[in-house]
């Protein structure tokens, strides 16, 4: 008989940093009664700015390491609960989100389940599907951190983790949800979407920064990872694309070019010293 979870199966795992009290909970969780939640958080951080916690439900961990991916595998390696939410300290949950939860897991038995978000101005977050539908590796490059939630035990006995080379802080800084859910269903781990809004984010995120040297070759170098040589073409494609929607001029084509064509070489090096495998 599959077991009926509970709001007490649930974990929300938070990645933050440099924080020294849990004010932000406040705002957060304004819509629920966080006192019935079971929330770990890793705080990366330095000796000298703490963060602690009085509360039974709210479990610390204090990290001087530095990079999101770090953050969320650090999170995964001591949750405790069989159901986790992925979670950023800049959102705020909808007040029903673990009743939508608990009804996803409860009625289907795939492992990951992502849902929708919502901006700060009422609207949907990106053009989601309209009906509960299985994600494929096209699919999952929509999907944000904060949609993510999966049965803890399932995803660590497939050895599923996040690539510490991805994502904010890490020398590529994009793309480390991707390649968790890119790294599980390589697995065999079905990811399945559900149209229903669980967090409300602001409309603008360090991803949406298109025209930016940081994210162009950090998406080049995770281009590269997926495409090996045709990275390229995409490299070309993608400016161009910068370019037509008026992001950058032009004249800046060949420094753009330059600075994707780094993030390429750059992966190229890790792959040749075997730092990170092409499929984990």
């Amino acid at each position: 008989m599959n077991k009926i979870y509970r709001e007490t199966d649930i974990q929300i795992l938070i990645a933050t940093m440099n924080r020294t009290n849990l004010d932000f909970l406040r705002i957060m969780f304004g819509n629920c009664e966080v006192e019935s939640l079971s929330i770990l958080i890793v705080n990366q951080t330095s000796p000298e700015k703490l963060l602690k916690s009085d509360f039974d439900n709210i479990k610390i961990i204090n990290s001087f390491e530095v990079g999101l991916s770090k953050s969320r595998n650090l999170s995964l390696e001591k949750a405790s609960k069989d159901i986790v939410v992925i979670c950023d300290d800049d959102v705020v949950y909808k007040h029903d989100f673990i009743s939508m939860i608990l009804f996803s897991f409860n009625n289907y038995k795939s492992s990951i389940h992502c849902f929708q978000t919502e901006t700060d101005e009422g609207i949907l977050y990106s053009n989601y599907p309209k009906k509960i539908k299985k994600l494929n590796y096209r699919s999952i490059r929509k999907v944000l951190s904060i949609e993510v939630s999966f049965l803890r035990k399932e995803i660590k006995s497939k050895n599923c983790f996040y690539n510490e080379l991805f994502g904010l802080g890490a020398k590529f800084e994009d793309s480390e949800t991707f390649f968790f859910l890119r790294n599980c269903m390589y697995k065999s781990v079905d990811v399945v979407f559900f149209p229903f809004t669980i967090v409300e984010h602001k409309s603008f995120s360090s991803s949406d920064d298109i025209n930016s040297d940081r994210l162009l070759y950090a998406k080049m170098g995770g281009f590269c990872k997926v495409y090996g040589y045709l990275s390229y073409f995409f490299l070309i494609k993608f400016i161009f694309f910068l370019v037509r929607k008026k992001k950058i001029l032009f004249k800046s084509f060949f420094y753009k070019f330059k600075v994707g064509s780094k993030g390429i070489i750059d992966y190229k090096m890790i792959l040749k010293n075997n730092l990170d495998k092409k499929y984990e």
